[in-house]
Parts: structure tokens; sequence; C-alpha cells
């Protein structure tokens, strides 16, 4: 009885597993065999099996190894700027603070705003004297007048600024969701036995989001990449490939340079490391789901 049910789950499931495996799986197998092989699209010539030999190149290439750093910071300090915004958010908007009604239509503005608009946006907004953030620095008496985005250091922290500026609503809007099924009972017990009001989120809203957290977390990486339209209509991966991720890099050698199989090699090897470093978070998101259904 017990076989069957589940057998007519599967059934109903199956559908969905295949449409799953022909957007993700087959993908994934057709770059990792591109990758095995060296195609010339401008010769015409069948493709020649080359092995790992793309793989074994990634590892000398300076540009490659600087795009990985690149990624990293375009990944880990972003991310870390949303938890902590978002999650400043979230309680503003939970204690209903004076001014934040509001910031509850506002603050989902950037999440909804198109990636590649909110990289012109941001462009037109640092142009040096003649941008919003000119005109800002005007009223401070500050005469800003440089190019933000011809500076190495200056340019990355742009992208960082427009990445958080982009992600922390969907940050806060998750975890506001998280803090407003907490009991207002367990608040109100904390503050009559002395609680600050720091004291109450320090100890109470933060551990009973740890698993919510741990999910934006995850998501939050894996969508940290997205911002490859902001990125492309803001600096072009410049200067000098101060802002280049690795996707970016890909995109540049496989359709500028036409070298579809290095491009390959590039997105394989990226994507096992994305995937070996949020396996952990995945599989303690999986156990906390098991743990919490039982």
């Amino acid at each position: 009885m017990h076989s069957s049910r589940l057998r007519g789950y599967g059934l109903y499931i199956l559908p969905t597993f295949l449409v799953l495996a022909t957007i993700t799986i087959v993908p994934l197998f057709v770059t990792f065999t591109v990758s095995l092989f060296l195609i010339d699209v401008t010769s015409g010539l069948p493709p020649v099996w080359q092995g790992f030999y793309n793989y074994v190149s990634l590892l000398s290439d300076s540009r490659f190894l600087n795009s990985l750093v690149v990624t990293a910071e375009l990944i880990f300090i972003p991310v870390a700027l949303q938890l902590l915004f978002g999650l400043a958010l979230a309680i503003c908007l939970r204690e209903r603070l004076a001014g934040t009604r509001w910031m509850r239509i506002l603050f989902l503005l950037p999440a909804v705003i198109p990636p590649a608009v909110s990289g012109l946006v941001w462009k037109l907004f640092v142009i040096p004297g003649a941008g919003g953030l000119a005109w800002l620095s005007g009223l401070l008496g500050i005469d800003l007048d440089i190019d933000l985005l011809s500076m190495p250091a200056t340019a990355l922290a742009t992208v960082v600024v427009a990445s958080t500026w982009v992600g922390t609503p969907f940050v806060a809007l998750i975890l506001l969701s998280g803090i407003e099924t907490i009991g207002k009972d367990q608040y109100e017990s904390a503050t009559l036995d002395g609680a600050t009001w720091w004291q109450t989120h320090r100890y109470i809203s933060i551990p009973t989001l740890a698993p919510i957290i741990r999910t934006v977390v995850v998501f939050r990486i894996l969508e940290a990449l997205a911002i490859f339209p902001i990125i492309f209509v803001l600096t072009g991966g410049g200067p000098a490939g101060a802002t280049e991720p690795v996707n970016f890099y890909a995109y540049v050698t496989g359709f500028d340079y036409l070298q579809i199989d290095y491009a390959a090699s590039m997105i394989v090897l990226f994507f096992l490391a994305m995937m070996a470093f949020c396996s952990p978070f995945l599989v303690q998101i999986a156990r906390s789901a098991e743990g919490g259904a039982r």
C-alpha cells in the first residue's frame, strides 16, 4: 500500500522532474562536452578532442585567476551588506517606527527594476560633474568631480553598492516575513524580564531567523552573479578587469573572442566550485526542514 502510494506520487512529480532535468542537467552536460573539444567556429573545421587541456590552461590564465578574485568580492561583500541592511530594515518595518510605512512600498523598487535599468541608473548617478552624486556632494559643499568608474577600486565599490541596492529588498522581505511569525508574547516576556530592545532582537529575533538566514545566504550567493547586466552597462568589466567576474570573462571569451570551448570550461569549473561551496548550506537546510517536518 505504501509503495503504491509512493509510486502514484512519483507519477505526479515526473513531468516536473523531466522539465527540470531538461533545463538544468542537459545544458550542463552539453557545456561540459563542449569544453573537452577544440572548436574553431571561424574555420568551419570539425571539433577536435583535447580532453582537459582547457582546464589545465585556466590554472595559468592570470585573467581567469583575477576574475575569480573579483567574483569572490562581488559575492561575499554584497551578500554580507545585504544581510546587514536587510535585517536592519526588516526590524525597523516590524517595529513600525515613524516614517517606515511608506518604506514598505518604496524599498521594493530596486528589486523590481530590471538589472540593466539598474545599471543605467547607477551609471547616470555617478557621472562626474553632472550625475546625482555630484549634485548631492554639491549640496554638502564638496566638489566631487571625479570619475568613479575610471579607477579600479572605486569602480568595484560602485558595483558592490549597486548590487547591495538591488538585493537588499529581497533579503529584507524574507527576513520580515520570518520576524512577523515570532509571537509578540516572546518580546513582551523578554521586556518584562528587563531585556533591552537590542537584547530582544539579539537573543530572540536572530536565533529564530537563523534557518531563514542560511537559506537567504544560499539564494543570494547563487543570485549574486545575476548582476551581469549591471556590470555590462555600468563598467563593461573594467577598468583593467577590476569588475570582471568569471561569467563576464566567459561571455567575452565566448562571444567576442569566439573561444567557445574555453568559455565552456570556465563555466563548468565555476559551477563545480559554487556547488562545492553551497553544498554544506544546502545539506544543513535540508536537515532543518526534515527536522521541522518531524
